[in-house]
């Protein structure tokens, strides 16, 4: 079959699959994208392997899809003066972190500010507080671990409510 015969009977499938993924801009772009994908499937295909249609459906598609992803990767899309709270923004930061720390030691205060604020290493911290360097890592690892559950009840409130259910007994009143 020649070249020419399977794109007038596939050019269908490229717009067909250019409205699937919903794309307005640059349609000819992706049609000649698509089109050059139909030719290396054109050439690539091996009958033994399966049909032709379900090849090239998935060659044109992954091309399509792969240069989507290469020009949205690095889009910047600014946002209205008006949707930009910096001020609001800082403030609930704030209330956050001092929300976080209260759940937190000393020690482990120590490294959260001095390691993630300041930047400081563990061999820094541990100079500055006169302890081993393991010491230091103990500190966060328990830090860490308390600020995963701070944040999962933050995100699920109810999350330490059920397990609190599941352990204390279930009476009814009859």
């Amino acid at each position: 079959m020649l070249f020419e015969t399977v794109v007038e009977q596939y050019r269908p499938l490229i717009s067909y699959i250019i409205r699937q993924l919903h794309i307005h801009r640059h349609v000819d772009e992706y049609v000649q994208i698509g089109l050059i994908a139909l030719w290396e499937a054109y050439e690539r295909y091996d009958e033994t392997k399966g049909s032709f249609c379900t090849f090239a459906f998935k060659m044109i598609r992954w091309r399509i899809v792969s240069q989507l992803r290469k020009e949205t990767k690095n889009v910047y899309v600014p946002l209205p003066d008006e949707y930009v709270l910096k001020e609001d923004v800082d403030f609930f930061a704030n209330i956050v972190w001092e929300d976080a720390m209260r759940h937190l030691s000393p020690r482990e205060q120590i490294w959260l500010v001095r390691h993630v604020m300041e930047g400081k290493t563990f061999k820094q911290i541990a100079a500055e507080e006169g302890v081993t360097v393991n010491a230091v890592k103990q500190w966060r690892m328990s830090a860490v671990k308390k600020l995963r559950q701070y944040v999962n009840c933050a995100v699920d409130p109810c999350s330490n409510i059920k397990h609190r259910h599941r352990a204390a007994p279930h009476h009814e009143n009859v």
